[in-house]
């Protein structure tokens, strides 16, 4: 039923309806993806920055441990130590720990002898109250094995513990236990200045935190090891990481806190803005698909009516229709198949009548018919070659055109906000130094400010300030002059307003072209940097169309990168090592006034088969899409035709390929004049 409504609408109705509803739903789709995809990918990256953490963190307490031990390793072999312990003298002992627990900075010093009995506690009864004691820790410290843990202090904080033995050069003389409290104040030490908090469980309860709501609020950590999860925690929402600090013991762990209350903010945003930038879209193509729809259904119906004249035998009808799409096309088939078939019933009559004469001439009208279609054929060839040449011109003369348009205006539209950025830059230096030295007099003449000041001064940072402003000024400066020097090249190589032979220095155009093929030169991923090596003589300037001949370096500079790429994909990272890429640019001037300039490559070459067909239009060997064919053809009738030059190519597969330029210093008037 719906296909039979469906046959009874219009046409445009017909070719509307179908396309707005794929298109629709197309656009309605990919939207849909787009945010999914967008809005995924941020909590993705908020996950793996707090993996990236969290192993950071284990990292930084594997430092502390072994740095403990080495701590303790060292009180152990102290010469000092072990004798006291042997000659159980406790007051010089614990003077004698004192001073080491100040310079190793050491929260806890225990030392054990051999029965287990406890000889120095500093402080005393700091590590009695940990579940440590319960596993024989003292026992563990006498027989004289090294051993880590983390235990609870009366305090409820965390202590890093490690223990080792107290040996005489005969026998284990006891041993001894160092710890180091781990706080707050030493998990923000740990945390630095990146945005997620850590907080420290043991037997499930939290001992230290950065978070200070982490301490407040029952909340349940992660499973340990398992993938980042969302966690609440009073009202803030965070992405939890919990990994396992000590082996022995599951319920000691530190969980990596990361907020997400941004990260929910800006994936609202992300879907506000896609919202939108979908509406807009839809709009456009809704208006954009009717607008066409109609036009086509309008011309469509006035060939149906012609169409009718036709059949019903009036060849009369003639269909006006303007444009150049293939409607039009049809159109003026039609119209020329009228003329014809209305000519043809004339002349049939006609034809019949001198048909008995034609017969009598036909064999000698076919040799010259043979002979002037052999003729017109061999006309058409060369039209044919001619046409292909005066095409390519134009396409590239066009191109050249507009991009030189559209260089030559946002070299323009960037110079102009540079050179404003450049030429404040200078007085910004000078003003910021003059607030700096006007900053320092203050700070001479008062040097005691008013706490506030004071504490300003240090929230800001002041003396990186004044240190770093300079610094950022300067960077700033550099950066406006490698702008102006790129805007300067796409100037020069564009040439828009030189349109006419003039007097031109030829290195700046191959500087021009070398700096905005700069980025192709650089280092890739397959292989490393182009080299340049330019050996340029003594020029004087040059009669020539500038652009034209800039637009020769580009195309001989272009081909050169791809081949050298190309060939570096077939090589070995080792090969491309020893064999690194590089392009020559050298130039001369002979004893007639001819310039020659060379621009040579170690690339894989071009094979003989393929040389002679280098200059003919549309000839490429490139993939569909990469390559049009007319670079080196233009190239070829730019020099030669335009500048009355000579173009060469000499190639050796395996060994490289050189393109030779020659052009006149100066050109004949004659020459100019054509």
């Amino acid at each position: 039923m719906l296909l039979g409504k469906y046959s009874k609408l219009p046409l445009r109705v017909k070719i509307l309806l179908p396309l707005l509803s794929v298109l629709i739903s197309i656009w309605a789709v990919a939207t849909i993806g787009f945010g999914y995809f967008f809005t995924h990918n941020l909590e993705r990256k908020l996950r793996l920055e707090t993996e990236e953490v969290a192993s950071t963190v284990l990292r930084d307490f594997d430092k502390r441990k072994k740095l403990l031990s080495l701590k303790a390793r060292w009180i152990g072999d102290s010469k000092e130590i072990s004798q006291l312990v042997y000659q159980v003298d406790k007051p010089a002992l614990i003077r004698a720990l004192l001073r080491l627990k100040t310079s190793l900075e050491i929260d806890v010093i225990k030392v054990i002898d051999k029965k287990g009995k406890v000889l120095a506690d500093i402080p005393q009864g700091e590590i009695e109250t940990t579940d440590l004691k319960n596993q024989n820790l003292w026992e563990l410290a006498s027989i004289g094995i090294d051993f880590f843990d983390l235990a609870v202090g009366e305090d409820k904080n965390s202590i890093l513990i490690a223990l080792t033995s107290i040996k005489s050069t005969r026998e284990i003389l006891g041993g001894v236990i160092v710890g180091q409290t781990i706080n707050d104040e030493v998990l923000g030490i740990i945390r630095a200045r990146t945005q997620p908090h850590l907080v420290i469980f043991q037997n499930n309860k939290v001992t230290a935190s950065t978070l200070k709501i982490a301490k407040n609020h029952d909340w349940q950590a992660p499973p340990i090891e398992s993938r980042p999860l969302v966690v609440n925690i009073g009202d803030e929402e965070f992405i939890a990481k919990s990994r396992k600090i000590r082996d022995s013991n599951l319920n000691d762990k530190i969980v990596i806190l990361n907020p997400i209350n941004e990260l929910r903010q800006n994936q609202q945003k992300l879907w506000l803005y896609i919202i939108i930038f979908s509406l807009i879209g839809a709009s456009i193509f809704s208006l954009a698909v009717t607008k066409v729809t109609n036009l086509v259904t309008r011309r469509i119906t006035y060939l149906i009516c012609a169409t009718k004249k036709l059949a019903s035998g009036d060849f009369s009808a003639r269909i006006r229709i303007t444009g150049d799409d293939e409607i039009t096309v049809l159109a003026k088939s039609f119209n020329y198949m009228t003329e014809q078939v209305a000519l043809l019933l004339d002349k049939e009559k006609e034809a019949n009548e001198k048909l008995e004469t034609y017969n009598q001439t036909l064999e000698n009208k076919v040799q010259i018919r043979t002979q002037e279609l052999n003729y017109k054929n061999l006309e058409l060839q060369n039209l044919i070659q001619e046409l292909q040449r005066t095409q390519a011109q134009i396409i590239q003369s066009e191109k050249m055109s507009s991009l030189g348009q559209m260089v030559a205006g946002i070299a323009h539209e960037i110079n102009n906000p540079v050179n404003f950025v450049y030429g404040n830059i200078t007085p910004a230096l000078e003003y910021a130094k003059d607030l700096l030295n006007l900053i320092e007099l203050y700070q001479k003449h008062y040097p005691e400010p008013h706490e506030e000041i004071e504490n300003e001064i240090q929230a800001i940072e002041l003396d990186y300030i004044k240190d770093d402003f300079t610094k950022l000024l300067h960077s700033m400066t550099a950066g406006t002059v490698r702008i102006r020097q790129i805007v300067l090249s796409l100037r020069n190589f564009s040439r828009l307003d030189e349109a006419e032979f003039k007097q031109v220095d030829i290195h700046e155009g191959i500087e021009s072209t070398l700096m905005i093929l700069q980025n192709r030169l650089k280092v890739k991923a397959y292989r490393p940097e182009i080299k340049i090596v330019k050996e340029y003589g003594f020029l004087p300037l040059v009669d020539c169309y500038a652009s034209q001949l800039n637009q020769v370096f580009m195309n001989i500079l272009v081909n050169a990168i791809d081949a050298l790429d190309e060939y570096n994909l077939q090589l070995a990272s080792e090969e491309i090592k020893v064999n690194c890429s590089y392009i020559n640019i050298s130039t001369d001037i002979t004893s007639n006034k001819w310039i020659v300039i060379r621009i040579s490559d170690n690339g894989p070459g071009i094979p003989e088969h393929i040389q002679p067909k280098l200059f003919d239009p549309f000839f490429t060997t490139k993939e569909v899409g990469k390559g049009t064919g007319l670079g080196l053809s233009i190239s070829y009738q730019i020099i030669v035709d335009k500048h009355n030059g000579k173009l060469h190519c000499h190639s050796k597969p395996g060994e490289g390929t050189e393109f030779m330029i020659e052009i006149p210093v100066h050109q004949p008037p004659s020459f100019i004049d054509k």
